[in-house]
């Protein structure tokens, strides 16, 4: 649908016009897309509580920063071949049973080596595995364990041998 201003004119006309884009290749290279985002209530709290400290960045920015490094870690670990020591710290909320984690740590338990559990708060808790086998099962446990929706926050850190073989 062509979007029109009050004059009648669509919008990418007046642009030219006005010397604000050279082609429309331009236009469509510079747009934004607009995405719908659902938030939990406090962690909108907490984002705008943030902004309004610093103002220099919008919830926009920010969220295109926090994409971009999600990206970036999704490349890098995608990027990592063969076996590897590696450690995952996980922060999760507490709640009565949550199969699909109990699942994941039964699935990985052969690289999984060392095990932490700490209860952190009455609704948070915090693991930390110390986790050696292949990249490509790595992959997949920090891939199942970022989809679990009670996990709020993943660290990992990879070690590799130049060879690739850690024994």
């Amino acid at each position: 649908m062509e979007r029109r201003n009050s004059h009648g004119r669509d919008n990418l006309s007046c642009l030219l016009e006005k010397d604000q884009v050279s082609t429309i290749q331009d236009v469509k290279v510079n747009a934004l897309s607009i995405i719908s985002l659902s938030l939990p209530k406090e962690l909108l709290k907490e984002l705008d509580a943030i902004l309004g400290k610093k103002r220099s960045a919008t919830r926009s920015e920010v969220l295109r920063q926090a994409i971009r490094m999600y990206v970036s870690e999704y490349n890098k670990l995608d990027r990592i071949k063969g076996n590897v020591i590696a450690t995952i710290t996980v922060l999760y909320e507490k709640m009565e049973k949550n199969e699909e984690l109990f699942r994941l740590q039964h699935e990985f338990s052969d690289m999984i080596t060392a095990y932490l559990h700490s209860h952190l708060t009455e609704k948070n808790c915090l693991e930390v595995m110390v986790v050696k086998g292949s990249s490509k099962r790595l992959k997949s446990l920090i891939d199942g364990l970022k989809a679990n929706k009670p996990v709020k926050q993943i660290k990992f850190s990879v070690m590799t041998s130049s060879q690739g073989k850690l024994n």
